[in-house]
This record gives structure tokens, C-alpha cells and sequence, in this order.
């Protein structure tokens, strides 16, 4: 099997743990005008993580549809082709959601708040114990003067295992001295470093690896071993779904700064980098420490 080029090549190869049907999400927007400027105030965006978050503890987990109407806007745009727009459209996708999963229950394992855009990173299952089981889900919202305006989703199915050991969801690096809370200066460096670096990366540059990446480094992507080998012998010439360098799928130069990987919305929180793809349904999530690219998640909808 052969990726289109700029597919960012580490979510690529997670189609072979799943089952490559149709796409199941919606890809997310294109480059934010807003993203290269500096983050709104952290109290703001905690008012903003804080109201989408209840979409999932009270919408979905306490089956209260009235929630999603109390929250989403009337200007609401959603990105779901499979769904109506609107508030009832949001409600249907949590119930289409049920209906594939049984009780399942919402369990979030990572969300991020940067500017207007919210990012949640979340387990749907009936048994969310069990890392292994169950949808691994990536939303993006856009929230306007208290209310959310805009929605992307990615859905991935959970495989049985993963090359590496760790869960899709799992955290496994750990602070020696505990964690610490990054200035919005400090979380805008880290966005700027592992876009940069990504996108690098997947042109085909495997130089950076030695810049930018920990030699430990962790991966969550279900095809890929910890470390940065991996890395470096995917990169090599012919292998299979290698990226290759400057060119958009139908050939052309790419618009975005900075080589042919296109990327949109990307988001900084604590020292988590989420990058969303602007060509296909697949969302990364970087962690950045002490200057290098440490862990990885990602979630690449089923079919891509």
C-alpha cells in the first residue's frame, strides 16, 4: 500500500492496525490566521476547556442532550459530513456513537485550550479500563463568546495491540521532579519548534531527528517502537509510505510556509503540541521537553 506523499508519515502507517474502509471524521480547517500570534489570556482558555469539557461529562456520559443546546451556538458549524449541522446534529453524532458502542462511556485523556480552539483527546467504550478497546476519538472546536461555533472530529478504531506496548491513550514519560506549568511564551515556542520540526520531518528530512527528537522517545501510534530508529529507518529510501519532499497531493508547490507538508490548526497547552492535518483526517499530539520531542500520540481516521 502507497501513501500520497505529504500524508504525515508517522499517522500513515496506523491504517494497517485498523480496518481501511471509508474515513470516519472530518479533516480539520485550513491554517488558522490566528495561529502563528500569541495565546489569549490562560484564564480565558480555561473558561473554554472547561465548557467543552462538559459536552463529555455531562452531555455524553449523563445523557443530557440539553447541555449540547445550552452550549453550542446557533451559528454552529460542523465539519461532520456524516451528521445534520447545527445543535441536533451534535447531539445525533453523540448518539451515533452509542449505538456503535454500546455503554459506551466518554473518557478523556488529554484536552488542550489555545486561543479559541479547544482540542480533546478521548477514549469512547463501554469498558475504558481497558486501553485496548473502543474508539480512539480527536475533536476540535472553535468557542465564540461562551458558546462552541465550530466542530472537526476524528474517529480511529482501537487495535488489540500496538508495536510499542503503550495504549493509544497512555501517558509514559514522567517528570523526575514533577510536572511543570510552561509560561504562554514557553507553550508558543514549543508550537512554533514541533510544527516546525514535523513538517521537516515529514518532507523527508530525517536530519532533524537527531535536532529535535529524544533518543527515548515514546510512540503511541500503533505500527511504529519507542525510540527514534524507527524514525530514521522509515525515512529511508524506499521504504514503504516514505514521505517525499515539496509536493502537495495533486502535485503543485504547497501554499504554507515552510516546505509541502500542509498542516492546519495547531494548538500549544502545557507542554503538549497538537497538530492537525489540513489534507486528511489525522490529528498528532507532540509532548515537548527540555527542547526535544519526547512522546507521541496520534489519531489517524479509520480509511486514511
Amino acid at each position: 500500500m502507497r501513501y500520497r506523499k505529504t500524508l504525515p508519515w508517522i499517522a500513515a502507517v496506523a491504517c494497517f492496525a485498523t480496518a481501511c474502509g471509508s474515513a470516519s471524521g472530518s479533516a480539520p480547517a485550513d491554517p488558522s490566521t490566528t495561529s502563528s500570534a500569541a495565546g489569549s489570556s490562560s484564564a480565558s482558555e480555561e473558561r473554554n476547556k472547561a465548557l467543552v469539557l462538559r459536552l463529555y461529562s455531562e452531555a455524553f456520559n449523563k445523557d443530557k442532550p440539553d447541555v449540547v443546546k445550552e452550549l453550542v451556538g446557533t451559528d454552529f458549524v460542523q465539519h461532520d459530513k456524516s451528521v445534520p449541522g447545527g445543535v441536533d446534529g451534535q447531539i445525533e453524532e453523540f448518539e451515533h456513537v452509542k449505538a456503535e458502542i454500546p455503554g459506551a462511556v466518554a473518557t478523556v485523556r488529554r484536552v488542550a485550550a489555545d486561543r479559541d480552539l479547544v482540542a480533546v483527546h478521548w477514549q469512547a467504550s463501554a469498558t475504558p479500563a481497558n486501553e485496548a478497546t473502543g474508539q480512539a476519538k480527536a475533536d476540535l472546536y472553535r468557542v465564540s463568546n461562551g458558546r462552541v461555533v465550530e466542530h472537526w472530529g476524528i474517529t480511529q478504531t482501537v487495535p488489540a495491540k500496538t508495536a510499542s506496548g503503550n495504549s493509544l491513550f497512555s501517558d509514559v514519560y514522567r517528570y523526575p521532579k514533577g510536572a511543570p506549568t510552561p509560561s504562554e511564551e514557553q507553550e508558543e515556542k514549543n508550537r512554533t519548534f514541533a510544527v516546525d520540526a514535523y513538517r521537516k520531518l515529514s518532507d523527508g528530512d530525517a536530519t532533524v531527528i537527531d535536532k529535535s527528537w529524544d533518543p527515548r522517545y515514546y510512540q503511541h501510534n500503533p505500527m511504529v517502537a519507542n525510540g527514534t530508529a524507527p524514525l530514521k529507518q522509515f525515512l529511508q529510501p524506499g521504504a514503504q509510505g516514505a514521505p517525499s519532499p515539496s509536493s502537495t497531493p495533486d502535485g503543485s508547490a504547497s501554499s504554507t510556509e515552510g516546505g509541502g507538508t500542509r498542516f492546519g490548526n495547531t494548538l500549544a497547552d502545557g507542554d503538549l503540541v497538537w497538530v492537525f492535518s489540513s489534507d486528511y483526517v489525522v490529528a498528532d499530539i507532540f509532548r515537548v521537553v527540555d527542547g526535544k520531542i519526547i512522546e507521541h500520540w496520534d489519531i489517524a481516521a479509520d480509511g486514511q
